[in-house]
């Protein structure tokens, strides 16, 4: 059953959302406490210019594919945060999803972010959570909307030196997007039970208002390899089975499925299920695990990630084989680059595909292996 909120959430619901016990800690770093301090931009975030590849009006900037007759031009896409408690399983939307991220949100667990470049056909997504700054910083470049219910302090901080509070954000906190699934509130709580879909969404961004309309489409994610064109080998070898230890709390594996083409995920030690894909397993054609060093806020419980080392090791995996890669992110607002390995810095070419993007402390390194191999020996002194 559905519930339907409208206007500020009821105050039980934003103290749930906002304590999760001890594996999901309190939403804001304490007053004492100093976030980072972030550069104020001059103007809003327009990264096209920092595209060093071409730039194809005929293909999807977040996948590489055709765009298709329904494609929306001129409109802007939806990133949404969404839980990965093992409580909050099975969560909705993912394999709808062009992109989806993940990275260490605090004590341990993780958070996604899906990615939609048309939110007006956004299928049941969630169940929707808090914003983090490591997840703003991935979204800065993508120009999207963005959808959230409450946020840490320094997100919040990242959310209006960038000009998105009330303008390309909303927070559920105070403005309704969404609504509430009872049965899943009577029997898991209030943080595991809140969705949106399309029709939703598209209603809120007309109330409140939102900028989603653009002069410019968004620069792509990667450098594509054309949809039209043959997809390309990877360098590096066979790749079958990569798992990922994100924490002692999170740990993945992603599997190769030859009859998809896809890499299939499992974490908790279950197969990920989409919900609203009628429960079937989710999966990505391209998958890259990128590492990070991250470490603690003062709080001591909310993870800070480090984009701001600028670089760092990666892998590349699709079609059952693998690419050693390197990240670079100048800024919070710069693209994601995936480039060579050889210290060129010219971008790689990806396949066309959906995309998972795992984002993972550099001490787990020794924790992450692929068909069997650590990537602490893989990568060695170049991690």
């Amino acid at each position: 059953m559905r519930r339907w909120i409208t206007g500020v959430l009821t105050g039980c619901l934003c103290v749930s959302l906002c304590s999760c016990g001890a594996a999901q800690a309190a939403e804001s770093i304490p007053s004492d406490s100093q976030p980072p301090a972030i550069q104020q931009p001059t103007s809003d975030v327009e990264p096209q210019s920092l595209v060093s590849y071409p730039v194809y009006e005929d293909i999807h900037p977040y996948t590489g594919l055709p765009k298709g007759e329904d494609y929306p031009e001129g409109r802007r896409g939806v990133a949404v945060m969404i839980n990965n408690v093992r409580q909050s399983w099975p969560q909705s939307g993912l394999n709808s999803a062009d992109l989806v991220y993940e990275v260490v949100a605090e004590s341990g667990i993780t958070r996604l972010m899906a990615v939609y470049r048309d939110y007006a056909a956004m299928p049941t997504v969630g169940p929707v959570r808090s914003a983090r700054d490591q997840h703003i910083q991935l979204m800065l470049p993508l120009q999207t909307l963005f959808a959230h219910i409450g946020s840490s302090t320094t997100a919040q901080e990242y959310l209006d030196r960038y000009h998105y509070t009330d303008t390309r954000a909303i927070d559920g906190k105070y403005k309704s997007f969404y609504w509430v699934d009872e049965e899943r509130l009577e029997r898991l709580g209030q943080e595991h039970c809140v969705y949106t879909n399309g029709e939703y969404f598209s209603q809120a961004v007309e109330e409140y208002g939102l900028q989603s309309q653009t002069q410019q489409e968004p620069p792509p994610v990667f450098d594509f390899v054309r949809w039209d064109q043959p997809a390309r080998t990877l360098t590096g070898g066979d790749a079958q089975t990569v798992e990922v230890r994100f924490s002692s709390y999170v740990q993945t594996e992603l599997r190769y499925d030859e009859e998809s083409g896809r890499y299939l995920k499992w974490e908790y030690g279950q197969p990920q299920l989409d919900a609203a894909d009628g429960g079937a397993q989710y999966g990505a054609d391209n998958v890259f695990i990128l590492f990070v060093r991250i470490e603690k806020y003062p709080d001591g419980v909310l993870s800070k990630v480090h984009f701001d080392q600028r670089q760092g090791a990666g892998l590349y995996l699709n079609g059952g084989r693998y690419q050693r890669v390197r990240w670079i992110k100048e800024d919070p607002a710069s693209p994601l680059r995936i480039v060579d390995n050889e210290g060129r810095e010219t971008d790689v070419k990806v396949n066309p595909g959906t995309s998972y993007i795992a984002v993972v402390g550099t001490d787990q390194i020794e924790n992450c292996w692929l068909d069997g191999q650590s990537l602490a020996d893989a990568f060695g002194e170049n991690a």
